[in-house]
């Protein structure tokens, strides 16, 4: 490949020219996701239209979603058109590198990054921050929730959660103010203080809620296997396996971007735009693995056998029908259902009696 001239190479630092490049990169990134999120929602559509009773909360919950991280992604891409070819010379007011000092207009930098780093503060750019915190809001309301169920409606066990959620979102609305200020931007003092606390706040909020779930499920799975054996204890295993799946994704780019953004480094905006896509999508995986049967059901545990055995039938399209028991004879002692746990997933719930 030929090289180009010299004379072509933008001057700008090499620091500027690397937020421009990361900028760019991110929004290119999180629109890969969301072509990825529109194929999962098609899918979880699909199967929600075939269940026998057409689950509209499901339904109404996965496409306000999807209508917010379409959203959080066609502002990014607004705002960069704005940046590189609307306003491309935009004259700039201060300096767009963190913590330099403030310089005079007719020294400040121009052009793309002097606007994206200046006028963050426009509606595009908060709308779509918005789109993605009540994004956010929703995962982490339905994780709570599960969380609630799973655990037999036990109000004590979710009390802290909630208090990390109310708290989570009040810094939330708190960092789009400031955000929203003329003149701020991502990296300003007033932004940071509150989204900082804000991003580390959700991380922990959902990996705490991820791991009381996994605890219980694993619970269920220990006394399952005394009882009916190692077979059936595996089912709990994937169930945990989907829990992890749906979830670890968005605790892993949270961890990525809290780093880079409690370091002050640009390179946590390659993330940002990546985030919403990531955390919409977790509940839609979670719906599409209970609709396709690769879950416990109530009609798991049967008082009226004395064993049975677990199978997952494939119908006729290919897809999972979904759990089918089958009971069989057998000279081991019979068991009390009553001491089994019972896990309910056809309404995205886990009950447990």
């Amino acid at each position: 490949m030929p090289s180009l001239p010299a004379s072509w190479a933008t001057d700008e630092p090499q620091a500027s020219l690397w937020l421009e490049q990361v900028i760019n990169a991110g929004v290119n990134i999180g629109s890969m996701a969301f072509g990825v999120h529109m194929a999962v929602y098609a899918t979880c559509t699909y199967h929600l239209y075939r269940s026998k009773k057409f689950p509209w909360m499901q339904q109404i919950y996965i496409t306000v979603l999807f209508i917010l991280a379409a959203v959080t992604i066609a502002c990014n891409i607004n705002f960069n058109e704005l940046a590189w070819i609307d306003e491309r010379n935009y004259k700039g007011g201060r300096s767009p590198v963190k913590g330099s000092k403030s310089v005079n207009v007719d020294d400040s930098p121009s052009g793309p990054l002097a606007f994206i780093n200046e006028q963050e503060a426009l509606p595009v750019d908060t709308i779509g921050n918005s789109a993605g915190l009540v994004i956010t809001f929703l995962v982490d309301s339905l994780l709570i929730y599960r969380c609630w169920v799973v655990w037999n409606s036990n109000y004590y066990v979710i009390i802290l959660p909630i208090l990390m959620l109310i708290a989570s979102t009040v810094l939330s609305c708190l960092q789009t103010i400031a955000a929203s200020q003329p003149a701020s931007s991502l990296w300003a003092a007033n932004t940071v203080k509150f989204g900082l606390p804000y991003f580390s706040l959700t991380m922990t909020l959902n990996m705490l809620v991820t791991t009381i779930i996994i605890t219980r499920l694993l619970l269920a799975r220990r006394k399952i296997r005394s009882i009916m054996g190692d077979t059936h204890g595996r089912e709990y295993t994937s169930v945990a396996a989907m829990l992890v799946e749906s979830a670890l994704p968005t605790a892993l780019v949270s961890m990525v971007l809290i780093a880079l953004y409690a370091q002050g480094n640009t390179t946590m905006t390659l993330f940002f735009p990546l985030l919403p896509q990531v955390q919409a999508l977790a509940p839609q995986l979670i719906f599409i693995r209970v609709l396709r049967g690769r879950a416990w059901s109530k009609e798991t545990m049967n008082p009226n056998v004395s064993k049975r055995t677990l199978q997952f039938t494939q119908s006729s399209s290919g897809t999972f029908a979904g759990p089918v028991t089958r009971a069989r004879k057998t000279e081991t002692s019979s068991f009390d259902s009553h001491e089994l746990s019972t896990i309910r997933m056809g309404d995205s719930s886990f009950i447990e009696k």
